[in-house]
């Protein structure tokens, strides 16, 4: 991606278009915030008990499904029986997306790989990363 320096005016454009965009979003929260209010009146409960907390708590998102790939992972490890390698993990998983025609040349499948070690162990939970005799880490399923 090419990257430039912005000049004088741009810099000054921008920083009065996300005003603008802060000014909208204010008067949306006041339009929300009364219409909450009148909702609240009109079931005649106090507001403490409606609030923004209690229709969707902070954190509460739903869990998006695994990919092939991630299962694929997580049954190379559970086969394991121990924590497993980076490079365990990278040919087991390789051979069984092979076998299950899924295979792509070796350097995109070692990033497919390592995308989903980082997303399941990182950011999903599913995985544990454990220190590992010699350098790095080595991985456990979380239960």
């Amino acid at each position: 991606m090419e990257t430039r320096e912005l000049s004088k005016e741009e810099i000054i454009g921008l920083i009065a278009e996300f005003k603008s965009e802060v000014r909208k979003n204010l008067a949306k929260i006041d339009f929300f915030n009364e219409k909450i209010d009148e909702l609240t009146k009109l079931l005649g409960e106090s507001p403490e008990i409606i609030s923004v907390e209690s229709v969707r708590p902070v954190g509460a998102r739903k869990p998006y499904p695994l990919s092939t790939w991630d299962n694929i992972i997580i049954d190379v490890i559970k086969e394991n029986g121990k924590p497993a390698t980076s490079k365990e993990i990278y040919d087991k998983a390789m051979a069984k997306a092979v076998a299950m025609g899924i295979g792509m040349d070796e350097a995109k499948m070692k990033s497919k790989i390592n995308q989903c070690l980082v997303k399941l162990a990182n950011r999903r939970g599913d995985l544990k990363k454990v220190k590992y005799q010699g350098r790095g880490f080595a991985y456990i399923v979380n239960d």
